[in-house]
């Protein structure tokens, strides 16, 4: 072998090396890259020890309002990391505190899961320096000559005359409907120099404006334009855009054949009734038609848009759902039913025994969607069960049991709250617990004097001294210390500039002045 050959097959082996161990390095990066979309991490510190070197790690997504604020994890701020951001954590509990300079603090100890995303998508943060306005006055009605919708020269205060009946605030805060002496009217919250706009409801035969005297059970739509009441005993669907465009119910079915009705769509353009006869129909107010039976034999229900999640008598002789007004069978069982609204069949997601004389009132249903997941909340007596699948049911027991767990007291309602974030249950006596889908955990709240601020917060009010805290009972922060009205509603602003509420004046004016419509600049 001269000297050329050599050369020539030392440089073939060089290639076949650099090949080899370029394609080793690709094979060890596609790797590694794979370990850590699946949520692995290194844990450098334990090389050498006894530890383990590869660990699973979560994601968190850490959000806040308003953004910007530091994020310190188990103490320490990490470089560059401020809301809102996504990091991964090793498994295992983990205490997050924000910090922002001028606002006050927030912090929360959550147990990330493996391979799993939590998600922080809640806190917020007040200004500790805040600047307070009067936004409306409302005085007696004897003062109606010279008060009503004029604007005091001195201070541009609203003044209005009359006494609130009703108050509810949409659910992306943005609205907020007041019943004054029989008329409403709307105002957003998030205008610079809130005014109230008069609401002229059309009675049922579009001739004369109706005299409101009652306001019951009001349900806003998803997408806060229209409003779900019972109006002087009538159920109506109102458009606060346009009341004119007032659609009532009872023009189409009777008051006294509804037992239950809810929003099905986001526009509030569709109603699911549940008549006296058990059968779930659907109402288009667009025509003012009423569908076929979708499911028959309900005895209660709830829905997340067209999903409906109900519960049913069923008799296992005869394989039927048990009618309303049918005496029960020794042979049956409740069922919860998945249905959505179109679908030729509904899915069993809970079967349950009837004990001889036990009555179907002991178990209560709620449905909600978050993100991809649909889950369902089912309490029976102390029990309280939460299943889930992604997207909706297509057979039966498809839904999984996420949650299992005994409470302290037997449960009389489910609500949901935060955007499909929390089940809310609730005994005869006022007991509470919150169960968060984020942690699959839930919390003994003490819910004495509170009310829902936003969607994830509530409010305390205790001898005019107003404190926020989390749905979870957390982070409780005094914000007004006297004057604040009870029985009102306080609410935070849809652009989460403005803290509402309303201030009793009645005690410190002689000119007749009952309460004061108040805000505070949070943000």
């Amino acid at each position: 072998m001269d000297e050329q050959e050599k050369i020539e097959r030392r440089a073939h082996i060089r290639l076949i090396i650099t090949e080899a161990l370029m394609f080793l390095a690709v094979l060890f990066l596609v790797g590694f890259l794979t370990l850590i979309v699946m949520g692995y991490s290194f844990n450098l510190r334990e090389l050498g020890g006894s530890g383990e070197v590869l660990e699973r790690s979560g994601l968190v997504q850490i959000s806040s309002l308003p953004t910007g604020a530091t994020i310190y994890i188990d103490g320490e701020a990490p470089l560059l990391l401020s809301t809102n951001a996504s990091r991964t954590m090793l498994a295992g509990e983990h205490e997050i505190s924000l910090a922002k300079g001028g606002f006050d603090g927030w912090k929360k100890t959550i147990r990330v899961t493996e391979g799993m995303m939590y998600r922080l998508n809640y806190p917020r943060l007040f200004k500790e320096e805040r600047e307070t306005e009067e936004v409306m006055r409302f005085y007696k009605p004897a003062k109606a000559e010279d008060r009503i919708d004029k604007t005091d020269e001195e201070d541009a205060v609203k003044t209005y005359a009359g006494k609130i009946s009703f108050v509810r605030v949409s659910p992306n805060n943005e609205r907020m409907l007041i019943m004054l002496d029989g008329m409403l009217y709307l105002m957003n919250l998030n205008d610079n120099k809130p005014a109230l706009k008069t609401l002229e409801i059309p009675n049922m035969d579009s001739v004369d404006i109706v005299k409101v005297a009652t306001i019951e059970s009001a349900e806003w739509s998803g997408n806060s334009e229209r409003m779900l009441a019972l109006i002087n005993g009538e159920w109506a669907v109102l458009n606060v855009r346009d009341s004119k465009d007032t659609f009532w119910v009872n023009k189409v079915i009777k008051k006294n054949d509804i037992r239950d009705i809810k929003f099905e769509s986001e526009i509030g353009d569709r109603l699911l009734i549940l008549n006296t006869a058990g059968e779930l129909v659907e109402l288009n107010i667009k025509d003012g038609k009423l569908s076929e039976v979708l499911v028959d034999g309900v005895d209660k229900f709830d829905n997340d848009g067209d999903r409906v999640v109900y519960l049913t008598k069923f008799n296992s002789e005869t394989r039927e759902n048990v009618l309303a007004g049918e005496s029960t069978p020794r042979d049956s069982e409740w069922q919860v039913r998945a249905y959505r609204v179109g679908d030729s069949e509904s899915y069993v997601i809970r079967r349950f025994e009837l004990e001889q004389g036990e009555e179907l009132g002991s178990v209560r249903v709620a449905t909600m969607r978050y993100f991809q997941e649909g889950y369902v909340g089912i309490a029976h007596g102390v029990d309280f069960e939460v299943y889930s699948k992604t997207g909706w049911m297509t057979s039966d027991d498809e839904m999984e049991k996420v949650f299992s767990e005994k409470e302290s007291f037997d449960i009389a309602k489910i609500r949901k709250r935060g955007k499909g974030m929390v089940f809310e249950m609730v005994g005869s006596d006022g007991d509470t617990v919150v169960f968060d889908i984020e942690a699959m955990a839930t919390a003994r709240v003490d819910t004495k004097d509170t009310g829902w601020i936003d969607e994830f917060m509530r409010f305390r009010l205790i001898d005019g001294k107003l404190s926020v805290l989390d749905y979870d009972g957390l982070n409780e922060r005094v914000l007004v210390k006297s004057k604040v009205m009870s029985g009102r509603v306080v609410a935070i602003s849809g652009n989460g500039r403005y803290l509402y509420y309303f201030s009793d004046a009645t005690k410190n004016t002689e000119d007749g002045m009952r309460e004061v419509l108040v805000r505070e600049r949070i943000n």
